[in-house]
Parts: structure tokens; C-alpha cells; sequence
């Protein structure tokens, strides 16, 4: 039998955000047994290396490999604090890239398999039309030598491609219309699963303790033509996970793999946001609510609220709209933003608590997940399932849950 590698013992539980006290009372071991395992001087048991596997993340095979493997490809960290995030931070937001990725490559190879993978047109349109470089470097130096006059033409482009993957179902009019914010979103996912974007809302890996807050991030888009996915965070608002998915469409569009948050100063993301901002705003609407008074916030805030409830948008986001059309002062924007994200805080803050005090009283364990998971991934995998392309163990890795679970989860009683 093959000895595992006490080096890959180290960086499985390193990479997973866990000093030796922390991981030894996650696989019920005293800290000295595992610091002894991770010398090579004890060898673990079966047993345990199942609880290693689940503690650090990884498949139990890992530990066998001769060498650290290298980090697989997630796209591009937009992030503009990536460097701020604690080691088990981090670790989580991996393990959620993982799953991702695993996700997505297992949808797509049933798809191959089963000879139904169609390229859709929509993902990397904007790179070839403007023969613009994949690389994100390479790219962010592009749209910063643009002239203003290109730049302009390139968001109007962009424009157009979102009308391409959002038609005639979600046009502005329609998501203006709907009767909340709620609505608003689940109108706009439900037409990204019709076009081929699978949308998944998850931010933890199974348990409270491993919740990721927006500011570690937003979103994660894998520009893939056969079978794009975008997450979202699940604890963000609803009006700002329909900006996260508009945004994350022209990442599609860019054909730029990669994790977001509220960062806006890199180029792309930039981009991005101005593009999603004027699709959920344009120019001509913001200057038809504008009432010409730039620096009293009291008047500022209710015209911003008037807007956001009329339109089904985040007061963030018409905030930054407005400075994006320079009706306000930098120093009135940065007022606005830093009131709007201390009462997003509580708002958070107090939606945790509601939630502790119902937890016996809310929607099941079920329900919630293929809420989070959405109608797209659901129907293919019980499609997959029921037409033999896709086993139950295949179908429990894209849908996040135990094999048994599968059942259960598509067909609730």
C-alpha cells in the first residue's frame, strides 16, 4: 500500500486556513499525533485520512501524490483586497473555486457526451469583434490606451450584447416593471438559464462557519462557450446580485474568466461596472431624475431611494451613476457610499440575528438549496440523470450535496 506524503499532509492543511490545533480538533486527533503525521514519523489510518479529506477539502487521493500539485487555473483575481484576506479566508473562497470549477467541467463533458454542447455566440463576442487580447493584463492595458471616443463606442457594444443574451424576456422596461427587487432578480437569472448561463447563489461551503460576506467577494464568472457559470454571493441584496449578474455577463462577453468584488479601479472591472450601470441606468433616465441640487445628501438620498424603488436598483449603484454622469462631488459620492455601506452593515447585522432567532422556522433544507442551485442546474442534472448521461455520484459534485441527497433534492415532496 502506498504511504502518503507527509509534505502534502502540511500544504493540504495550510491551504486550508488551519493552524494544528485547528485541524487536529476537526479530525478528532491531539495535536501532537498529527504534528507527528505531518513529520512522516506515524502514518494515519483510513479513518483518518477520510477526516483529513473532509477537514482540509480534498479528495483523500491527494495525499498519496509525490509532489504539492500545482493551483488549478481559476481565471482572474479582480479583488482590489485580495492581499487583506486571512490564510482561512482565503482557504474558502478556494474551496468554493473548486467547487466551481469541478462544476462546470462536469457539465460541460455531459454535455460533449451526450452530444448536446452548442458554442454559444455570446461568450468572448466583444473580444473578436474588437480583436482584443484574453490575457487580463494585456487587456486592461488595451482599454486604458483607448481614446474616449473608442472607449464610448466599445460600452455601447457592450450594451448590445447584453440585449443579445437577455432578448426580448428582460428587456429594461420588463425588469423595471416587476413588483420587487426579488422578482427583479429572479426574472433576470431565469433569462441568463435560458440563454445557457447556469447561475448558482452560494456563499459558504455547507456550514455558518464557513459564510463568505461580499466583501471577500461578489461574484465568480467561468467564461466557458459550451456552459458558462456565474455565482453569486448569496448574502449580497437582490438589487445588488442583478447588478452582480449583469456585471458578470459582460465578463462573458470579454470572455474574461475571474472573482469579483466592489473593486472599481481595476480597468476591466471598471468596464464592467460602467457597462452594467448603464444597462441598469442609462445616461438619459439618471439626467431625467437629476433635481440640479449636488450637495444636500438629505435630498440627494430620498431622490436615490425614489429611483431605486421605482426601478428595482441599489442605492450603491445609483449613487455611483450619478457620479459616473458627474452630477455629483467626489466628496458628496464618498458620503453617500460610506452612509449606504454602514446601513447595509446592519441591515446584515439584523438579518442575522432574525435568522438565528427562526432557524427552526424557516424553509427546509431542500428548498433552500434549489433556491440557491436555480432552476438551470436542477433541470439538467435531472435530465442527465433520468436519460443515463449523468450517474448520481457526478450529479452530487455539481449539485454541492451528498449522493444520497440527490434524490431528495430534485424531487421534492
Amino acid at each position: 500500500m502506498p504511504l502518503v506524503n507527509p509534505h502534502i499532509m502540511v500544504w493540504a492543511r495550510e491551504t486550508a486556513g488551519l493552524n494544528i490545533e485547528e485541524a487536529a480538533t476537526k479530525i478528532s486527533l491531539k495535536g501532537h499525533k498529527l504534528e507527528e503525521i505531518e513529520r512522516g514519523k506515524d502514518i494515519p489510518t483510513p479513518s483518518m485520512l477520510r477526516r483529513m479529506a473532509k477537514a482540509y477539502r480534498r479528495p483523500a487521493v491527494t495525499f498519496y501524490l509525490e509532489d504539492i500539485p500545482e493551483e488549478s487555473n481559476y481565471g482572474t483575481d479582480f479583488r482590489g483586497q485580495a492581499e487583506e484576506y486571512t490564510p482561512k479566508e482565503k482557504a474558502h473562497v478556494s474551496a468554493l473555486l473548486r467547487y466551481a470549477k469541478s462544476s462546470q467541467q462536469l457539465i460541460r463533458a455531459t454535455l460533449e457526451l451526450e452530444e448536446e454542447a452548442v458554442v454559444l455566440p455570446f461568450v468572448g463576442v466583444l473580444r473578436r469583434e474588437w480583436n482584443l487580447p484574453k490575457e487580463a493584463k494585456s487587456l486592461e492595458r488595451k482599454l486604458l490606451d483607448m481614446p474616449r471616443s473608442q472607449y464610448e463606442e466599445f460600452v455601447r457594444d457592450a450594451l448590445d450584447g447584453l440585449d443579445l443574451v437577455l432578448g426580448d424576456e428582460c428587456t429594461r422596461d420588463i425588469y423595471y416593471a416587476q413588483p420587487n427587487k426579488a422578482r427583479a432578480f429572479k426574472l433576470l437569472r431565469a433569462t441568463c438559464e435560458r440563454s445557457g448561463i447556469f447561475v448558482i447563489l452560494k456563499n459558504d461551503l455547507g456550514s455558518y462557519h464557513t459564510k463568505m460576506p461580499s466583501k471577500l467577494f461578489r461574484a465568480f464568472v467561468i467564461a466557458d462557450d459550451v456552459a458558462p457559470l456565474i455565482i453569486i454571493n448569496h448574502g449580497d441584496s437582490d438589487a445588488g446580485k442583478s447588478f452582480s449578474v449583469v456585471h458578470e455577463i459582460v465578463h462573458l462577453l470579454l470572455d474574461q474568466t475571474g472573482i469579483s468584488d466592489i473593486e472599481q479601479s481595476n480597468p476591466i472591472e471598471k468596464f464592467c461596472n460602467q457597462v452594467a450601470g448603464q444597462w441598469l441606468l442609462p445616461s438619459e433616465l439618471i439626467k431625467a431624475e437629476w433635481t440640479g441640487d449636488s450637495y444636500r445628501v438629505p435630498k440627494l438620498r430620498k431622490m436615490i431611494s425614489q429611483v431605486c424603488e421605482q426601478r428595482n436598483l441599489s442605492h450603491m449603484m445609483v449613487a455611483t451613476r450619478l457620479r459616473q454622469e458627474g452630477l455629483i462631488l467626489q466628496e458628496v459620492y464618498s458620503q453617500l457610499m460610506e452612509d449606504y455601506e454602514s446601513e447595509w452593515k446592519r441591515s446584515q447585522q439584523q438579518n442575522q440575528e432574525s435568522s438565528s432567532s427562526r432557524q427552526n422556522k424557516g424553509p427546509g433544507y431542500f428548498i433552500t438549496q434549489r433556491s440557491r442551485l436555480g432552476e438551470g442546474i436542477l433541470h439538467f442534472a435531472d435530465r442527465m440523470i433520468q436519460s443515463g448521461g449523468l450517474t448520481v455520484s457526478k450529479a452530487s459534485i455539481i449539485l454541492g450535496v451528498k449522493p444520497w441527497n440527490v434524490s431528495k433534492l430534485l424531487n421534492p415532496k
